[in-house]
C-alpha cells in the first residue's frame, strides 16, 4: 500500500516537471538529478558508518536506507519522464540513468541486508558508494 501511494505521488510529481526545450535546459535538469542522487548516496554512507561504529540500530537503519533508496529511485524516475529534446540530450539521459541504476542497486542491497539483520555486511556492500558518489558529483559539476 505504502509503495502504491509513493508511486502515485511520483507520477503526480512527474506530471509537474516542466519539459526541457533545449539541451541546456535538459542538462540543468540532469545536473539537478545527479545532485539529488549524490545526496542520497552520502546519506546512505553516513548511515553505514554509524552502523559500523555501533551508533545506529537496525530499525533506524532500515528507515534511513529505505528512504535513500526511494529518494534515488524517485529522482531517477522523475528525470526519466523528461523528453530529451535532441540526440545529445538522449545520450546524456542514458549516461545519467545508467548511473542511477547502479546506485539504486547498491542502495537496495543495503536495505535488504539491514532487513535480514546482516549489519556486519553493510560496509562491504557500501564500498561502491564512494566512487558512485564521486561520479554523480562530477556529473553534476560538469553539467550544472
Amino acid at each position: 500500500m505504502r509503495r502504491g501511494v509513493a508511486l502515485v505521488g511520483l507520477f503526480l510529481l512527474a506530471a509537474c516537471v516542466a519539459p526541457a526545450r533545449s539541451f541546456d535546459a535538459y542538462e540543468g535538469k540532469a545536473a539537478d538529478t545527479a545532485s539529488s542522487v549524490a545526496s542520497a548516496i552520502e546519506t546512505a554512507r553516513l548511515a553505514v558508518d554509524a552502523a559500523r561504529d555501533g551508533r545506529a540500530t537496525a530499525p533506524y537503519l532500515s528507515v534511513i536506507l529505505a528512504e535513500t533508496e526511494q529518494g534515488a529511485e524517485g529522482s531517477g524516475a522523475i528525470f526519466a519522464t523528461i523528453q530529451p529534446p535532441d540526440d545529445a540530450s538522449a545520450r546524456l539521459r542514458t549516461e545519467l540513468l545508467d548511473l542511477v541504476t547502479r546506485a539504486e542497486s547498491v542502495l537496495a542491497d543495503l536495505r535488504i541486508a539491514v532487513r535480514w539483520g546482516e549489519l556486519d555486511r553493510l560496509p562491504r556492500i557500501a564500498q561502491p558508494l564512494q566512487l558512485l558518489g564521486e561520479e554523480f558529483t562530477r556529473f553534476a559539476e560538469a553539467h550544472g
